[in-house]
């Protein structure tokens, strides 16, 4: 414990003294204290005559003059453009650049030291400068010296703001201080300028920019409090950042930047997982949400059947690490299922060619097993229920051979999740209610299945009390057929 409060207290003071340093306070001191040290102190270098010091102070004057408004220029066009491909915002920090303070102070008073001296010297030509005015020519060399460096150091400094992680480095930063003075709308303003530049960044194919602000987002997002109510300004902030990975999914797909997709949905997820960890449920509601928005507004309208079963993967993860926390959570998983089986339902209807593919992803998740054994028993048929409605959409389109891999899934799942058989005799039952009897003739031989008219008699009642409406109202199909198919 103290080595830890010795690391927080040194970062600290690291941080302390880092706002200090990038502050226009600091650096109008530093600069005042340099330029009374160099008129105080100034160092013997001036030896010329009245007519050189006349020709050095214009000269001075003149280029100190051009090179300022040069310099200003040229960061003002490559700002302008910098501006144009990623966030306004840079404009403000270069304006809040502390660096600006401590150059302008330098060439002003350069400039207008050497105004002064020159109207100070009314001596003729090539006479010697008098005794006085030399410490002071001697300083102006020193001033100009000291220009021209600090000029060096401006111009990395700004070349250092004009890359996009820097940009977002200095966002960050503002966002921190506007939660740490509980100014909501600050900071939901910062998240959606790194929105902004994640999509800009999208559009011009830059995966490395896009990467880094995805995972800035990800940083705000667990870094905001969580709302202690469903009335706390916290809410909407939340859930306008879960809103914006929305929109960078969707210009990624638009300009098909496939790693920008991959990582946005990727760190949705750990949003998603990082509110369920705190029992955040009104947010992780919208995580699911988002998720669903972007599987309707952008996947299946374009065609990207492998992010669809990705995130119906991270759906079946999220309902799982729900379902073992408390019976708020068991809810959030029936829910999440339910979505997965509206977006199952409808992908394998607009791409029923590509049904075989999302399979895997759909009916045969690894969390199935233990997200029904961390379900008690009436909300284990719920979510029973809403797999085999999802294996009701499936059956339609499907091929024997996915019928088969489907069949060698669940025997290798059967010893897991509890009444196994069950769920098989209605998965055949569905598929003769969905007129594909090689698909149930399929299951039928490959489970081995004899079932007793008891079970059948069971379950019609577990459906009755559950309202479950797997058969469109119609009675449980017969299994006479099947049975003489095995008799054959």
């Amino acid at each position: 414990m103290p080595a830890m409060d010795t690391v927080n207290w040194s970062r600290a003071v690291a941080d302390r003294a880092r706002f200090v340093v990038s502050s226009w306070v600091f650096h109008l001191f530093l600069s005042g204290v340099i330029i009374l040290v160099v008129f105080l102190r100034p160092p013997n270098l001036f030896s010329g005559d009245t007519d050189t010091a006349r020709n050095y102070l214009n000269t001075i004057v003149s280029s100190l003059s051009t090179i300022l408004a040069l310099c200003i220029s040229i960061i003002l066009v490559a700002i302008q453009l910098t501006a144009s491909n990623y966030t306004h915002r840079v404009l403000d920090f270069f304006v809040r650049l502390p660096y600006n303070a401590s150059l302008f102070t330098f060439y002003l008073v350069t400039i207008m030291h050497s105004f002064f001296l020159m109207a100070k010297i009314r001596d003729p030509v090539n006479d010697p400068l008098p005794q006085p005015l030399r410490p002071e020519m001697s300083a102006d060399l020193v001033l100009v010296i000291i220009c021209f460096i600090s000029l060096i150091i401006y111009m990395y400094a700004v070349v250092q703001l004009l890359k996009p992680e820097r940009i977002i480095g200095l966002i960050l930063r503002d966002f921190a201080r506007a939660c740490r003075r509980h100014r909501w709308p600050s900071a939901l303003e910062n998240v959606e300028q790194i929105c902004d530049i994640a999509k800009r960044a999208a559009s011009v194919n830059d995966s490395v920019t896009g990467q880094r602000c995805t995972e800035a987002m990800l940083f705000t997002a667990t870094t905001l409090p969580v709302p202690q109510s469903e009335q706390d300004p916290l809410l909407a902030v939340h859930k306008s950042v879960v809103d914006q990975w929305v929109e960078i999914v969707g210009v990624a797909i638009k300009e098909r930047e496939t790693g920008l997709l991959h990582g946005a949905l990727n760190a949705l997820h750990k949003q998603g997982h990082a509110y369920l960890q705190v029992c955040a449920w009104p947010i992780a509601e919208r995580v699911v949400q988002a998720y669903r928005e972007i599987v309707f507004s952008h996947l299946l309208m374009e065609g990207h059947t492998y992010y669809v079963e990705a995130v119906a993967d991270r759906l079946y993860q999220l309902g799982l690490f729900a379902a073992r926390t408390n019976g708020r959570g068991r809810t959030f998983c029936l829910r999440t299922w339910q979505v997965v089986q509206v977006i199952g339902e409808n992908a394998f209807h607009a791409q029923p060619s590509t049904a075989g593919t999302l399979l895997e992803g759909f009916l045969m998740p690894n969390e199935l097993d233990a997200t029904l054994s961390a379900l008690p028993g009436d909300d284990a048929w719920q979510a029973l229920l809403s797999y085999l409605s999802l294996w009701k959409a499936f059956v339609r389109v499907a091929s024997v051979q996915d019928a088969a891999r489907f069949c060698a899934w669940w025997q290798t799942r059967a010893r897991y999740v509890p009444n196994a058989r069950g769920v098989w005799i209605l998965a055949v039952l569905i598929a003769l209610h969905a007129d594909r009897r090689d698909v149930a003739r399929t299951l039928w031989y490959g489970w081995r299945l004899h079932p007793t008219q008891d079970e059948v008699t069971r379950l019609r009642r577990e459906l009755a009390a559950r309202q479950g409406n797997l058969f469109d109202g119609w009675p449980l199909p017969s299994l006479e057929l099947l049975e003489q198919d095995a008799k054959l």
